[in-house]
């Protein structure tokens, strides 16, 4: 079973696993469970996502920092991403960790 999920920014491939480690950094900075963010991502859309990019990368990315995240998550869209195609990204690597079964939302 593949543990993690790719995400391509400009040239370059990205490895994104949620790990409990990854998991734990995301809802510190959150401030909150990250279920419970996403419940209400509505009300902090981009901060989430980001967050969540951030603490993905970091598993294989221990010095990335949130600043460069931004910078990645900014360049995601100049490629002509939208912020529904990150949505998607994330449901799929939600599934990838476990958080969700297949299909479900």
């Amino acid at each position: 079973m593949k543990s993690f999920n790719t995400i391509t920014i400009g040239e370059t491939e990205h490895k994104l696993r949620l790990t409990t480690g990854a998991v734990m950094s995301i809802e510190k900075k959150l401030g909150k469970s990250m279920l419970t963010a996403l419940e209400n991502v509505e009300e902090n859309m981009v901060e989430t996502l980001v967050t969540i990019l951030w603490g993905a990368l970091r598993p294989f990315n221990k010095d990335i920092t949130f600043e460069k995240a931004v910078d990645l998550l900014d360049d995601y869209f100049d490629d002509g991403n939208s912020l529904e195609q990150l949505m998607g990204e994330m449901n799929s690597l939600l599934e990838t960790s476990g958080f969700f079964s297949k299909g479900q939302d």
